[in-house]
């Protein structure tokens, strides 16, 4: 494709895969918290259905995203505690509801090489950033700790995730969502970039915006609507887009 002259006002983002990436290990760090309760507490939740329990949230959470049906950590912990049944307490629930809320500060995540050159290079451009971002079983303000703790948080101008706006990508909602939080900015005038053809890709084409899907830390192989443009390093983002 051949852009055509935008005046770019705004740039979304997704966040997973995009800026920030999840290493593998996510399971077995609420397993280790969850594990230290259970054994401070002396609740019989063996270790085998303790991780059967963490290892089925994940794929739940995939039925239901795919299904766009909120799925956050409250339905997560519903899910668990009824499984657990007549084993725990309601005082038992919320302190394991609490450390499963500390376990989504602990997660191993790295950035994406380039994000924060790219944000930099878009803020001294004058145009702003937001992030669009479905959330699974860490919730909104999980990730702004981490967008904080690698120092690219204050780039960004609107954020709108899934479990705050209320729809999953690509509901038009929550595009306008951030598009809003950056100042009204018309879709004409921005850009999304994301790893994802079903979310990202179909969600920016959904109201008029200019896709750009993100493959240098997942290539999606979905067979769904090609983006615009399609990157392998994030410092591609200016050339493929004039900016």
């Amino acid at each position: 494709m051949k852009l055509q002259h935008v005046d770019f006002q705004g740039i979304t983002f997704d966040l997973w895969n995009t800026l920030l990436v999840s290493e593998p290990g996510g399971v077995e760090v609420r397993q280790s918290f969850w594990q230290e309760v259970i054994d401070e507490r002396g609740l019989n939740i063996s270790s085998d259905l303790l991780l059967s329990v963490l290892e089925m949230l994940p794929v739940r959470f995939d039925v239901e995203w795919r299904a766009g049906r909120q799925y956050t950590a409250k339905e997560a912990l519903e899910d668990a505690f009824n499984v657990f049944g007549q084993e725990i307490t309601d005082e038992d629930r919320e302190v394991l509801a609490e450390t499963f809320d500390k376990a989504s500060f602990a997660l191993e995540v790295n950035i994406v090489e380039g994000a924060d050159q790219v944000l930099a290079y878009l803020v001294k451009k004058g145009i702003k950033t937001a992030i669009v971002s479905d959330t699974s079983l860490s919730a909104g303000r999980h990730l702004r700790f981490y967008l904080k703790k690698f120092g690219v948080d204050h780039h960004i101008t609107s954020f709108a995730f899934s479990d705050e706006v209320g729809v999953y990508k690509p509901d038009k909602k929550i595009f306008h969502h951030a598009l809003k939080g950056m100042g009204e900015i018309n879709p004409i005038n921005a850009a999304h970039i994301g790893d994802l053809k079903r979310t990202d890709v179909a969600g920016a084409r959904n109201i008029g915006m200019i896709s750009v899907r993100f493959r240098g830390a997942n290539d999606d192989q979905e067979d769904e609507l090609e983006a615009d443009f399609v990157i392998d390093h994030l410092s591609e983002l200016p050339s493929v887009l004039n900016l």
